[in-house]
């Protein structure tokens, strides 16, 4: 026995239209008819969309009547659940990024250190201890010894 897609849509709850697409995109199997609707085998339909439990009315308004709150805080949903996984790897990113911040924190401030101790040095090895025209008077105040090409 096969169905519609109006009949499809029926029993699963869901538009006519989201069964085509489901049809067309190849994620449910249909069999085409000479006048160009499908046919849907049932099987094939609850494979891919759960099979729609219609409730009568007042079922449906005393379910309504209950305390949703108590229930939904006794068994978390899947998107609780999904947003709590999101919330501690968040936190987990931020304890990480919080830690890379420090640790190049530090390496700024040692180089800096570095750099300072560097300049230090530059500054001392450009100051010259002794002013160059005092070294060239001592040296012009004792001449240097001639030495001769032959050593008798």
């Amino acid at each position: 026995m096969s169905w519609s897609i109006s009949q499809a849509a029926k029993e699963t709850g869901l538009s006519k239209s989201t069964i085509s697409r489901a049809i067309k995109a190849g994620r449910i199997s249909a069999s085409r008819q000479d006048d160009g609707a499908y046919l849907i085998e049932p099987a094939e339909l609850f494979r891919v969309y759960p099979r729609n439990v219609a409730q009568p009315a007042s079922e449906a308004r005393h379910e309504a009547v209950r305390n949703p709150r108590e229930e939904a805080l006794a068994t978390p949903s899947k998107d609780m659940e999904i947003l709590q996984v999101k919330l501690a790897m968040t936190e987990a990113m931020l304890a990480q990024e919080r830690e890379n911040s420090r640790r190049q924190q530090e390496t700024v401030e040692d180089l800096r250190r570095r750099l300072d101790a560097a300049s230090e040095r530059v500054l001392a090895l450009a100051q010259p201890s002794q002013p160059l025209s005092d070294a060239r008077h001592d040296a012009s105040r004792t001449p240097p010894k001639r030495r001769k090409w032959w050593p008798f």
